[in-house]
């Protein structure tokens, strides 16, 4: 007792320096070293070392380059063998080792330390840094250095020996010891064999994960990739059937089959699964542009028509349907696909249960309700199609398509179409029946506003010059269309789709049309008429396809159709006008182009006489008016395509779009409240009286 007594007098004595330092001695038996509880916070390096040296009777070292403040703390008193653990666990923990050069120990960095790490004795501490060789006798120091690497710290080492056969390991102690572990695991054990197979048509990545997938825990499994080399390490039996199963998935597509399902964030299973089969070879898919591009990178293999995912396939009800599917046809085409899966362009009717398909080494599912691809099969034949269906589910950009459907009559439609045609535009300027305008060799939006008879003053107030480009220089030509008493701006339409995908936009009637008529009786009374409904109006078809450079490619197909006047009102005559245009032209992000130039040319005369006296011949001349008139009326589209790659894309045109109304808004509640507003107060004379 006297002795615990004195020894936390001492450890007081040695804490009264550090103001936020302190240990507290427990209760010890008689003739035992006494416990200590450690409280130590924010204390320099250099005096928690002297304090522990103190207590544990090791001399400490200390590097230059150790110092800094530390805490160490202890909940339930400690020998001195467990203040020296704690200590070790502190050096670790901020990066510093002790290393025992004969009787002192030394406090260095721990990168520094793995050069001087010491062999360590029997019983050593598991915080202290050594370094230890680790015979083998079966398998080789390289493929076992390989597979325990990852297993070292990082500022440790694993170093293989060929002669001898051994590894050396650089670490803490407690990890020395979990890797020797698992390197006597691989190289032998009581009762266990050993075997290793180089591997001719596998993988051996992927046989070593379907292998332990299969034998599970009763076997070791590792694998070299650079010489393809499968070890097995467990029971004789267990090695044996590990053989056999190699032997099994190192055929030619010869493995065991698992299954996978691969989430899809943007792309549409069903139309990832039509892409798959295609490139698999498998229907009619292949007339898929992308599904055709992409088959010479994943060419079908014929030859795999024994392999054992084949015959279990062939066993699986799940094949057995969906190779009937493929045998009986497949999906049609994107464009009838994407009708067919709407159960609103059915009339409400469900939606065909989507079809997969099977190869001899997959079988592939899509699940729509989950956006989701599920596939089975081997796990090289999975891995080979995998950054396929990862490179497929991308984010899409957008396409935003702003359109201006006007008519511009008289003679200054043919001289605006004539301008657009030869008003100094640049050969590469010109695509189809289309052209664009811009400040450069083109016509300006100068030159159009001027051609509709549109001062430059009128939209001046938007802040906009005509002779100057401006990114809203599509809002203010459709201001100018307007305005315009020459142009008649038949629709102003805006969509926006997704790239390579078809928009279309229809504003106008549903007409009936006669199309036949059947008798169903022998007096011919009551005959059978048959109508189909056709849109009649303005019809804009659109196919956006972004290529490189910002360059947008735009199949388009405008039509403006009308019912023409004057004729009888019945389904059986009715006569429509129709113009349209079908192009293909390239623009530039935020480019404004021009379609058309088409010219009607409409002439009418119209006579107006006296009853019964203008039948008198030469007499009725005098009482009898004729008027003709002809009026040309020009179709022009313009479309200005804007590309949206991301959110912030849709946001900053949403927020401009949104100004612009606000302001217009404004600019409206102004000269309403000048129209609204009061007359000013007269001023009130005075009377005196009357005489």
């Amino acid at each position: 007792m006297i002795r615990s007594t004195v020894a936390l007098l001492a450890l007081a004595a040695a804490l009264t320096d550090s103001a936020a330092a302190f240990a507290q001695a427990a209760p010890a038996e008689a003739g035992q070293s006494a416990d200590v509880v450690i409280n130590m916070r924010g204390v320099e390096i250099a005096d928690v070392a002297d304090q522990i040296s103190r207590i544990t009777g090791r001399t400490l070292i200390l590097d230059p380059a150790v110092k800094g403040p530390v805490t160490v703390t202890s909940s339930t008193p400690l020998t001195p063998a467990g203040v020296w653990e704690l200590f070790q666990s502190v050096l670790r923990a901020n990066g510093w080792a002790a290393v025992r050069t004969g009787r002192t120990w030394r406090v260095i960095p721990a990168a520094n330390a793995v050069r001087e790490a010491s062999a360590p004795a029997r019983g050593v501490a598991g915080q202290e840094l050594v370094t230890r060789m680790v015979r083998l006798s079966n398998v080789p120091s390289a493929d076992v250095a390989r597979v325990v690497r990852p297993l070292v710290a990082t500022f440790g080492s694993v170093e293989p020996l060929t002669s001898p056969n051994a590894i050396v390991i650089t670490d803490y102690g407690d990890n020395v010891r979990r890797i020797e572990a698992i390197a006597r695991q691989l190289d032998a054990g009581s009762g266990t064999s050993y075997a290793t197979v180089t591997l001719r048509n596998g993988n051996a990545a992927d046989v070593a994960q379907s292998l332990s997938t299969v034998l599970g825990e009763g076997v070791r499994v590792a694998f070299d990739a650079r010489s393809n080399m499968v070890i097995v390490r467990g029971m004789p039996s267990t090695v044996s059937e590990a053989r056999r199963i190699i032997a099994d998935m190192d055929k030619p597509g010869g493995a065991t089959p698992i299954t996978r399902m691969f989430r899809l964030s943007y792309a549409d299973a069903e139309t990832v699964t039509d892409v798959l089969r295609g490139i698999l070879g498998q229907g009619d898919s292949v007339k898929n542009p992308v599904a055709r591009s992409l088959a010479s990178r994943f060419p079908s293999n014929n030859s795999r028509q024994n392999s054992p995912i084949a015959s279990l396939a062939s066993n699986n009800a799940t094949y057995n349907a969906a190779q009937a599917v493929t045998n009986a046809g497949t999906l049609s085409g994107t464009a009838q696909g994407a009708s067919a899966a709407n159960p609103l362009a059915q009339g409400g009717t469900a939606a065909a249960t989507p079809q997969g398909f099977s190869t001899p080494d997959l079988t592939i599912q899509p699940a729509p309700e989950l956006n989701a691809i599920v596939i089975r099969g081997t796990p090289a034949a999975i891995a080979s199609i995998e950054p396929l269906i990862t490179d497929l589910d991308v984010r899409r950009p957008q396409v935003m398509i702003e359109a201006a459907i006007a008519e511009i009559t008289g003679d200054d439609g043919e001289q605006l179409g004539i301008q657009f045609g030869t008003g100094g535009v640049a050969l590469g300027q010109v695509s189809g029946v289309g052209t664009s305008f811009s400040n450069g060799p083109g016509p300006s939006l100068g030159t159009i506003l001027t051609a509709l008879g549109v001062p430059a003053g009128k939209v001046l107030g938007e802040g906009l010059n005509a002779n100057v480009r401006v990114t809203d220089d599509f809002s203010v030509l459709v201001q100018a269309l307007g305005i315009s008493s020459k142009a008649n701006l038949l629709s102003v339409p805006q969509v926006t789709v997704l790239d390579n995908e078809a928009a279309q936009i229809v504003v106008g009637q549903t007409v009936p049309f006669v199309t036949g008529s059947i008798l169903t009786d022998a007096t011919n009374a009551t005959p059978y008429t048959t109508i189909d409904r056709q849109d009649v109006g303005i019809t804009l078809r659109i196919i956006p396809r972004i290529n490189a450079g910002e360059v947008v490619r735009l199949e388009v197909s405008q039509e403006a159709s009308s019912i023409a006047t004057g004729l009888t009102v019945s389904a059986s005559d009715l006569i429509t006008n129709k113009r349209s245009i079908d192009t293909t032209v390239l623009a530039d992000n935020g480019q404004t182009i021009v379609l058309g130039g088409l010219v009607s040319d409409d002439y009418m005369e119209a006579k107006r006489q006296v009853p019964i006296v203008g039948d008198i011949p030469i007499v009725g001349e005098l009482f009898k008016s004729r008027r003709e008139s002809r009026s040309k009326r020009t179709l022009f589209v313009f479309l200005k395509p804007t590309i949206l790659r991301d959110t912030d894309d849709a946001e900053a045109i949403a927020k401009a779009k949104y100004a612009r109304l606000r302001a217009d808004e404004i600019e409206l509640g102004k000269t309403r409240s000048l129209l609204l507003k009061p007359p000013a107060p007269r001023l009130t004379v005075e009377i005196d009286g009357i005489y």
